[in-house]
């Protein structure tokens, strides 16, 4: 283990400090934007300006690394993170936010992107697993703790936004500082939803109910928590409950998936999500138990995004997983762009209960799908399906670190790049 990390230990310092000041941004701007007077549908389309930063991202990061590297482009998208941060308390309009937070979708993507990319050239066929599942521990533990900075001071002021900034400005040094040679340049991102569609209905139908309903929850949870009555301190709690449910469940989820049909796994735990929602809803008389019933519902909803990608990776050969990893990604990216949006529509009509209202309607209408599809298309075959794999939702980068992809052999990659 020493041997593996010791290499890499400068970036995944980097990655600790920036997710931690990102983890504070996710529940910060919500609430402040709700301190400031928007209504649920301006916090809802700033959380959509900052989906399409982050897939604009996704697809423009690979050529601004090839010209001028890893070890810069971090610099310069770390650098503007915390710019931009400053400037949201300064500017607190719902116009200037939806640049800023276009910005900050688009800075945070690139980052991710350069890490993983970064991590994938240190990775060796027999360490990607394990680099993975450190990656993603990592990346959870410091939302999580990013989230509990919330309660260091007033969200109103400025001191909040000036820490974030703070963390992602000395998330460069370490980085800067590595005499580790940076990697060749990545490759860009390929999109074919045409063929991921041909592998995987469902997989591809779950990024588009999983990105409505974790996008809505990052935009609007911070709202719901304040709105049934929740101080700063629980409402941090009660965020990173999700965050811990998402993290708890995502192995034991996984490998049920591994011995039996993912649609099953997926069909259930769509069931019981929908069923947590409605339970949020009560919110008000459960006291207590909302925490108890965020873990249960970012175990359920928090998990599809990685057994759906598994179910369509099960189809696909081992040179197509890296285009299937994107396409499953960039579908949740742009699904996530609309899902607070439509979740203020139900705010609207139904108080702020209406976000987990969306919740169980989205997981409905998948499981419907999913059961019409089971009707309609034959069970997998064990043998086929590739070994359960957690994955963050991060970048298309992260893909090639995945123990799944396996590289094609010279002569086949001569074949398929001929015209």
């Amino acid at each position: 283990m020493k041997h593996l990390l010791l290499p890499i230990a400068a970036l995944l310092s980097s990655n600790a400090l920036l997710l931690v000041g990102h983890g504070l941004m996710l529940t910060l701007l919500p609430l402040r934007a709700e301190i400031e007077g928007f209504t649920p549908a301006q916090i809802g389309f700033t959380a959509s300006s900052y989906f399409i930063g982050f897939v604009a991202s996704c697809l423009l990061t690979p050529h601004i690394v090839a010209r001028v590297g890893h070890i810069r482009t971090f610099a310069v998208l770390c650098s503007v993170f915390s710019a931009v941060v400053l400037l949201f308390h300064a500017f607190p309009q719902f116009e200037t936010w939806l640049v800023l937070r276009f910005f900050i979708g688009a800075c945070i993507s690139g980052l991710y992107m350069v890490i993983e990319g970064w991590l994938n050239d240190r990775a060796t066929r027999e360490s990607r697993g394990t680099l993975l599942s450190i990656y993603t521990v990592i990346n959870l533990a410091m939302l999580m703790v990013g989230q509990q900075a919330l309660n260091f001071a007033d969200p109103s002021g400025p001191i909040l936004f000036g820490l974030a900034a703070v963390l992602l400005s000395l998330a460069i040094v370490p980085v800067s500082l590595t005499a580790t040679l940076a990697p060749a340049p990545m490759q860009a991102v390929k999109l074919d939803l045409r063929r991921l569609w041909q592998l995987s209905h469902v997989g591809m139908g779950g990024a588009i109910a999983s990105g409505l309903v974790t996008g809505a929850f990052w935009a609007l949870g911070p709202v719901y928590a304040r709105g049934v009555g929740l101080e700063t301190s629980q409402l941090t709690l009660f965020m990173s409950a999700a965050v811990l449910g998402g993290a708890l469940f995502q192995l034991p989820l996984g490998r049920l998936s591994d011995h039996y049909d993912r649609r099953i796994v997926l069909f259930f735990s769509c069931l019981f999500g929908a069923a947590i929602s409605l339970l949020l809803v009560l919110a008000p008389v459960l006291g207590n138990l909302l925490l108890v019933l965020a873990v249960l519902w970012g175990g359920s909803v928090m998990t599809i995004y990685s057994i759906c990608l598994a179910h369509a990776a099960d189809s696909a050969q081992s040179h197509e997983f890296v285009l299937v990893g994107s396409g499953i990604l960039l579908v949740f990216g742009i699904s996530s762009a609309f899902g607070a949006p439509l979740a203020s529509i139900f705010m609207a009509v139904a108080g702020v209960a209406g976000l987990f209202v969306f919740s169980a309607v989205c997981l409905m209408v998948f499981a419907l799908g999913i059961s019409i599809r089971r009707k309609t298309h034959v069970l997998p075959l064990h043998d086929e399906t590739e070994p359960f794999r957690p994955v963050s939702v991060t970048s298309p980068a992260v893909f090639e670190m995945d123990p799944r992809t396996e590289p094609l052999d010279p002569i086949q990659d001569d074949l398929q790049s001929s015209p």
